[in-house]
């Protein structure tokens, strides 16, 4: 009896292990300083929204570029996009995309559906990407958005 319960840790470990491993592969760690592409869907589900950092770990002090493409199925870009591009922190603002060009609270327009937004953070820790979406093919919507959950180091 005592050889079959030596057994069972052993079998048992390797087990939750093999989960863990699985788990781990299929959900990177992308929010914890492993930035890659991110894509979410929309709150009201109109649009994908798929993010890409460049460089894909965003540090402090360096210049990042997310290049944003709108899509209503994979591989299909929507053009025509009223946007605007937010980053918080802790809750608070600390950039968006229509405040930058002079037009706070004025959508942003993309005609390809792709943009690439240029931005610095000074400071490490938590951040949230958001990005609203106010109309597609020049017919307002109402608001949607898709935020993204990043750290910076």
């Amino acid at each position: 009896m005592v050889y079959k319960s030596s057994l069972i840790r052993p079998i048992l470990g390797f087990f939750v292990a093999s989960l863990l491993s699985l788990f781990f592969i299929s959900h990177p760690l992308t929010t914890f300083g492993q930035n890659t592409t991110l894509v979410k869907p929309t709150t009201g589900g109109s649009l994908k929204v798929q993010i890409e950092p460049t460089p894909g770990t965003v540090k402090v002090n360096t210049p990042t570029k997310f290049k944003i493409t709108f899509s209503k199925s994979p591989g299909n870009v929507q053009p025509h996009i009223d946007y605007d591009f937010l980053i918080t922190r802790n809750g608070k603002g600390v950039f968006s995309a229509s405040s930058s060009t002079g037009q706070t609270g004025v959508p942003l327009h993309t005609a390809e559906g792709i943009i690439t937004i240029p931005y610095v953070f000074h400071s490490p820790g938590n951040y949230t990407l958001t990005v609203k979406v106010f109309g597609i093919l020049f017919n307002p919507i109402r608001p949607e958005s898709a935020d993204f959950p990043i750290m910076v180091s």
